[in-house]
């Protein structure tokens, strides 16, 4: 793994320390809160319920007694000899030791006097009875009845009448003693179960979440303890929930991971090696064009991908004799640039003592033969040149007609000899096709060798560029020397492709004779050659 692809994982990936806290310990605290907090709710809520319904209890209670009596109290009340005090005071007496909680007992006449008190000084000073205002158990209150809690104390007022008349008032005082007691009481079950809780229940869930939450723990753990080069989670949960599945999860991620990291690593080092092959190619093909004062070349070499199976060459043939090829290999990127050098070399070692351009065609394809991937082939154009005479001998295995055009105007010609792409046929087959060709050239004249990237390629509209329209665009800049021809047709056929992409090489050789032949007719022969 690479330096920097090492320090990009490492600055991404989140540090441990950095994530102290325990999830486990968080959510314990949160849950024993959430328990004390509803346990207080619901104790408040409780109690005051509870205090509610005591109180409504006794507040019925005092009513239905207060009722009880009132009834004896109406006769007692409009008795033939007046009311009777002391049996009225004996009703009161009786309904206090009915209630513990009964303060005292009034009974008043129709102007709410007292006839009868428990405390005797009330009926002597002819004391009113306090008003009774307060209807907050309005459900449980009759007509006239009335109901009030001041402060420690419940006052209840019931009417008294004979025959539907009213004749008096019973009125009761009655201890909240018994409100207090349920408070306490609902108070002290509150604290012990809430100290229950405190004391086994929150240990307990605290316990249980843990237990239930270690697969957190886990998790947390092994990704702590990650290795980047092999970033394989192998977490040990097999449960069938969600942390099972998140288990699952990492597993399965960290091996694709594990996977993309290799082929992370692998595209870089293949790029690698593609920038070098790049470089490679580069320094083969050639930098400077030959330039004589009889002719003059210019040429251009773009790639499909990083690098490409085109190539062209220069050779030194002597006698006034230069080389030039331009081949197109099968194949594409790596492959394609390695059966290209191949291919290069044994042209090279050949052109020293081979001077017929076919007969050097079928040697190429009789080593080649031997080396090349099956299904892959290379067409090529050589010719030799004669620089004093202008006499041009070629042959083509396989490759596009050579274009020869005149400065002077007139229709450009499409050059091709009979032959077949290297490494497809045994030497017998390949040597009984191949044709040899020989011009003379004539001052002003052009040749041009290309590859099929150029006329082959299409547009955006999947248009094809074709032989036609090249050959009018060279047509179009014949005035031109070399490189300004090479340079304003490539211009051009870039803007016809826009940004449709390119799926083949290209390569682009054109050379202008300017020199004075000896054979001023210019004719173009074509032999077969016959080899053996």
């Amino acid at each position: 793994m690479s330096n920097s692809n090492k320090n990009v994982l490492e600055r991404d990936w989140p540090e441990a320390k950095q994530f102290g806290k325990s999830i486990r310990r968080e959510f314990s605290i949160f849950v024993s809160g959430m328990l004390l907090c509803l346990m207080l709710i619901t104790g408040y809520i409780t109690t005051r319920q509870y205090a509610i319904t005591v109180t409504r209890n006794i507040v019925d209670k005092l009513l239905v007694q207060a009722r009880s009596y009132s009834g004896p109290a109406g006769k007692l009340i409009i008795s033939t000899n007046g009311p009777d005090a002391l049996l009225l005071n004996n009703i009161g007496k009786k309904l206090t030791a009915d209630n513990s909680d009964v303060y005292w007992v009034g009974i008043t006449d129709s102007e709410n006097r007292f006839l009868a008190h428990t405390d005797i000084r009330q009926v002597v000073a002819a004391a009113e009875m306090p008003t009774i205002s307060g209807s907050q158990y309005h459900d449980l209150l009759r007509e006239g009845e009335a109901f009030e809690l001041r402060g420690d104390t419940i006052f209840i007022s019931v009417p008294i009448r004979e025959n539907n008349l009213l004749v008096g008032t019973l009125g009761v005082a009655s201890s909240v003693q018994q409100i207090a007691q349920a408070q306490r009481v609902s108070i002290i079950t509150l604290a012990s179960i809430t100290a229950i809780i405190i004391l086994l229940g929150i240990p307990l869930t605290t316990i249980v979440l843990h237990r239930k939450l270690r697969p957190v723990s886990v998790i947390t753990d092994h990704l702590k303890r990650i290795n980047f080069d092999d970033l394989t989670l192998d977490i040990p949960i097999t449960s069938k929930n969600e942390f099972g599945y998140l288990a699952e999860t990492l597993k399965v991620m960290g091996a694709k991971l594990n996977i993309s990291q290799r082929e992370a690593i692998e595209k870089e080092r293949i790029a690698r090696e593609l920038e070098i092959a790049h470089e490679i190619q580069a320094n083969i093909l050639p930098h400077i064009y030959p330039k004589e004062p009889s002719f003059e070349f210019f040429g251009t070499y773009k790639s499909a991908r990083e690098v490409g199976g085109d190539y062209y060459d220069f050779i030194d043939c002597g006698n006034s004799g230069l080389g030039f090829l331009v081949a197109d290999v099968s194949g594409k990127s790596l492959p394609g640039m390695l059966m290209m050098l191949l291919t290069r070399d044994i042209v090279r070692r050949h052109s020293h003592s081979i001077a017929e351009p076919a007969k050097l065609l079928c040697e190429v394809n009789r080593e080649l033969l031997a080396n090349i991937k099956k299904g892959m082939f290379v067409t090529m154009f050589f010719g030799i040149l004669d620089s004093t005479t202008g006499r041009f001998s070629f042959a083509s295995a396989g490759h596009n007609p050579l274009v020869r055009m005149s400065t002077s105007g007139g229709r450009s010609e499409l050059i091709k000899t009979k032959g077949y792409p290297l490494g497809l046929l045994p030497p017998d087959q390949f040597d009984e096709r191949i044709e040899h060709g020989d011009i003379t050239l004539a001052d002003g004249d052009w040749l041009i060798q290309y590859t099929d990237g150029i006329n082959e390629a299409q547009n955006e509209g999947g248009e094809e560029f074709g032989m036609d329209r090249l050959v009018e665009l060279l047509e179009s800049y014949r005035g031109c020397d070399p490189a300004t021809l090479v340079e304003k047709a490539i211009a051009d056929h870039n803007a016809f492709v826009g940004d449709a992409p390119q799926f083949d090489d290209i390569t682009l050789l054109a050379m202008k004779w300017t020199g004075i032949t000896a054979d001023k007719r210019n004719n173009v022969h074509i032999e077969e050659l016959q080899v053996g």
